[in-house]
């Protein structure tokens, strides 16, 4: 019984040996120039999730830290800031590459990277906002990548996506019998050159009318939290969000703002739709339209009804769980 116990122990003390906690800030070479990555996880035997942010160049790693750390617990949590953004942007303001298809190929080079570190076969993917856009061309034309991918406020057509904008922004605006909102509506439907001299100025323009009304962040007591997430660490505290987002939406000449990846209609692997019933920056029933038009071995729609743009700040906890809960299915299943 004794020796048992004994080798029992020696087990034990080996696989505790074997498994180490990952906590690493690194710049990796992703498309010949150093770009910031940081990998969380406490051990470094969990599945690997990589998490593609929104903006273009809108960095999500101060987010994700202060909202989503609960997913390091169950798997490695890799948070990226793309060229032109974040620590990237600090460390390089001026990437020789800054293209919608440049960012596709770096996020494929880093997969290979986490596949090789962590000895993975496939890891996870999450796109947000526009981070989906790269996330759902990857999982498209790299489905031996990936267990699954979820994207989070999936981009899919932008003029489609501006349309149902603009049709609830006229609804608020004239509910309240807000002249204001109804003749700024009026300039940027006409391309007035006050409000849409360029089509980031155009954005902009209906914007500030969703933010007005609540289409962005639905609690506005969330929107003060993520404020605060972005200001907290240190290494976050100086850097000028606007600067990068206008540096990066100049480089890729507001392409960000024409998307449309709606040509993308099946995918090989499971894929995952979550969307802020409250969204109406990019309202979340055109993903789930298209999503019922898709075809893929699984599918599925997740509404989150206490949200709006932001939704892995806005419900943390139950985005936190329902990423845990898809990640531990979907490991369960490969194993």
């Amino acid at each position: 019984m004794g020796c048992q116990n004994q080798n029992k122990k020696n087990v034990q003390e080996k696989l505790s040996e074997s498994t180490k906690p990952v906590q690493e800030k690194t710049f990796v070479e992703l498309g010949g120039e150093k770009q910031y990555v940081e990998m969380t996880g406490s051990s470094d035997q969990l599945p690997v999730l990589l998490f593609l942010h929104g903006g273009p160049g809108w960095p999500q790693t101060p987010h994700l830290r202060y909202f989503n750390a609960d997913l390091t617990k169950e798997m490695i949590l890799v948070s990226w800031d793309q060229a032109g953004c974040g620590q990237s942007y600090l460390h390089n303001p001026n990437p020789k590459n800054l293209s919608p298809e440049s960012l596709v190929n770096d996020a494929h080079e880093l997969t290979q990277y986490l596949k090789k570190k962590f000895n993975k076969e496939k890891i996870f993917l999450v796109g947000f906002s526009y981070g989906s856009v790269i996330g759902l061309k990857l999982a498209e034309k790299y489905p031996d990548d990936y267990y699954a991918y979820i994207g989070v406020s999936q981009v899919i057509s932008l003029s489609e996506s501006w349309d149902v904008s603009m049709q609830w922004l006229k609804e608020q605006a004239q509910q309240k019998n807000d002249t204001t909102a109804l003749r700024q509506l009026g300039l940027i439907e006409k391309k007035d050159s006050t409000v849409c001299a360029t089509i980031l100025d155009c954005f902009m323009s209906k914007y500030e009318l969703v933010l007005k009304y609540g289409g962005t962040v639905y609690d506005a007591g969330i929107a003060k939290e993520i404020e605060k997430a972005e200001t907290m660490y240190e290494d976050y505290k100086d850097y000028n969000w606007f600067e990068a987002f206008n540096y990066t939406s100049a480089r890729m000449n507001g392409v960000a703002f024409t998307t449309d990846i709606s040509y993308i209609t099946e995918l090989k692997i499971p894929v995952y739709f979550i969307g802020g019933r409250h969204d109406w920056n990019l309202p979340s029933v055109v993903a789930e339209n298209h999503l019922n038009k898709m075809t893929a071995p699984e599918k599925k729609f997740i509404w989150f009804e206490k949200s709006g743009h932001e939704v892995p700040d806005e419900e943390a906890e139950r985005f936190n769980q329902t990423i845990i809960k898809i990640v531990k299915e979907k490991s369960r299943q490969h194993r």
